[in-house]
């Protein structure tokens, strides 16, 4: 989804696929003791039960890593952010370790096919938008801009769940 508005007017929501991204953390966190035994000699904490990894360890796992060859290089859009500036899209290594964390079974070789075509997807989506708000008013609060993307994959339009359902 995307959500823009006129400078703090009327938000607006535009359905479009999305995958939602970020950055991973590259240093996974190490399974410890939540007690701090410098302040007590004995631990209430049943140390052969603790896990072998943390809880969160898996999200920053090696698989979610993204391999060397890709490139961390980022392309700055066309699309203005509601604060100040223009938004950047994520590199190779971003989308890879996003697809990663969210279990879509990311090939590195793709992200040189498929980051472009994120890309310009994006941007032609942005485009629409432009198309649909000129003549509307937003030119005079200083242009439309996006506030936030926001990925809902599980959430389905009523277009989508009719189509789903005419097979």
């Amino acid at each position: 989804m995307l959500f823009y508005r006129c400078a703090g007017a009327i938000t607006y929501v535009i359905n479009f696929f999305f995958l939602q991204l970020g950055m991973v953390d590259s240093k996974p966190s190490s399974p410890a003791c939540p007690v701090d035994h410098s302040k007590s000699d004995s631990c209430p904490v049943d140390h052969s039960s603790l896990p072998s990894q943390s809880t969160w360890s898996h999200f920053f796992s090696a698989a979610a890593q993204a391999p060397a060859a890709l490139s961390q290089d980022r392309e700055t859009s066309s699309i203005p952010k509601a604060t100040d500036g223009k938004w950047v899209y994520p590199s190779e290594a971003q989308f890879f370790a996003a697809m990663a964390r969210k279990n879509h079974n990311p090939q590195a070789a793709d992200m040189r096919t498929i980051v472009p075509i994120h890309n310009a997807v994006n941007e032609r989506a942005w485009g629409e938008i432009l198309k649909w708000e000129s003549g509307r008013g937003g030119e005079a609060c200083g242009g439309v801009k996006l506030v936030n993307f926001k990925g809902r994959p599980d959430q389905k339009s009523p277009k989508a769940r009719w189509n789903m359902l005419l097979g």
